[in-house]
């Protein structure tokens, strides 16, 4: 693997700064954050510690596509960091769409089936995580 100099990535990062991929999913992700408070107001079910969890993956979620994003752009394949923030820019997409939905928005119908099945992959995942760490609590 080639030795990438300090110089040269603060190049990169200057110039990721202004990639329209970044931009997308910063602001996307700043949208996200704004319906999720929104919608824990709403539903009364405001909790501080789901918040700083929630906003400490947001900016983990930023570092790792800016630390791909600059490494792929500074080894020349810059499809790597286009596809990771792409992936990120659709995965929070859907978590708009559900943020919209469940603050009574109008909210096109043919859109309803993939919200719904989100939101039950979601579920299952909880309920997993939940599984395993009771059956490390009980192993203790």
């Amino acid at each position: 693997m080639a030795d990438l100099e300090i110089k040269l990535l603060v190049e990169h990062l200057y110039s990721l700064s202004k990639s329209p991929y970044i931009q997308i999913l910063f602001w996307i992700v700043c949208f996200d954050i704004i319906s999720g408070y929104i919608k824990a107001f709403k539903l009364k079910k405001f909790d501080s510690k789901t918040s700083t969890n929630g906003l400490l993956r947001h900016f983990l979620v930023m570092l790792v596509v800016t630390i791909v994003s600059l490494y792929a752009r500074a080894l020349n394949h810059r499809e790597i960091g286009i596809t990771t923030c792409l992936f990120f820019i659709m995965s929070y997409v859907g978590s708009l769409m559900e943020n919209w939905e469940a603050l009574g928005l109008p909210f096109p119908e043919a859109l309803r089936p993939y919200i719904n099945q989100m939101r039950k992959s979601q579920e299952k995942k909880f309920k997993k995580i939940i599984e395993i760490e009771i059956e490390k609590k009980e192993d203790e």
